[in-house]
């Protein structure tokens, strides 16, 4: 195969970048077939034009500052194929009668309408959005507990009622989704009281899954939610590079990559 000329490379990127929302140096480097020291050149090149703003290890569409948080409708439609395949996956961990929490994001909202259908759950989340899913499908046999709280951009309701709910709590399996997750710094997110909630998440669970698009490796959040190894499984798409892939094993029992289309 040619070698790309700048210009189908910088063209390839962007792409991707409308795609996704973000793009990895390594990713982009294995795709195309150039060194990673050329993808920091197109990248380069491409930020000086304004197409694109430089983080760590890729780059994204928007300023990508740790406490920025993006809304629920501008994530919505981020990797949502790559999510519905990770919310098919979700779904095959839960039977009926368990009870099942799900933390406020696009994931888990795609999960939701995966388990509409299965009976006898109680469901706990702290997303009104992930809520009425559930209460519009109209299963008789299911039980819907909504926190109260603050809600946030991402539409999540934190704070001391939603904490306090969830310390009351012991769910068989909860289904988190993140804003980041890099070997160093663990699972995070840009909001402090989100990062309070979704740890009161974790710890009323008997197993935690992390699900989270492939995009979400090598983003840090402004504050930590936990460590890799909190997790007992992860959940993410089958772009995840072979390097994250090896990383994740290092800390977590259980990598799922599920197969997008």
């Amino acid at each position: 195969m040619a070698e790309m000329l700048p210009q189908q490379r910088h063209r390839h990127i962007l792409e991707e970048l409308n795609r996704f929302g973000q793009v990895r140096v390594t990713e982009l480097s294995h795709e195309l077939g150039i060194s990673e020291m050329t993808v920091r050149r197109d990248l380069n090149a491409l930020a000086g034009a304004g197409e694109l703003v430089k983080v760590h290890g890729g780059a994204t569409l928007e300023q990508s500052a740790t406490s920025i948080e993006p809304g629920f409708v501008r994530k919505l439609g981020l990797a949502a194929a790559e999510k519905e395949a990770l919310a098919v996956h979700a779904a095959r961990l839960i039977e009926p009668g368990m009870s099942v929490a799900l933390n406020s994001g696009t994931t888990t909202y795609a999960l939701a309408g995966q388990c509409i259908g299965i009976d006898d759950l109680t469901v706990i989340t702290n997303s009104p959005r992930i809520a009425e899913v559930f209460y519009s499908a109209e299963n008789p046999s299911q039980t819907i507990i909504l926190t109260g709280g603050i809600r946030t951009p991402s539409d999540a309701l934190v704070g001391p009622l939603a904490t306090a709910a969830l310390a009351q709590l012991h769910v068989d399996i909860c289904f988190m989704g993140v804003h980041g997750m890099t070997a160093e710094d663990g699972f995070t997110t840009p909001n402090m009281l989100e990062a309070q909630a979704n740890r009161a998440f974790m710890a009323s669970a008997a197993r935690q899954v992390v699900v989270a698009d492939h995009s979400k490796w090598g983003i840090t959040g402004l504050c930590q939610i936990s460590p890799l190894d909190a997790a007992d499984i992860l959940i993410t798409g089958d772009a995840l590079s072979p390097e994250a892939a090896e990383a994740v094993r290092q800390s977590i029992e259980t990598l799922l990559l599920a197969p997008t289309a």
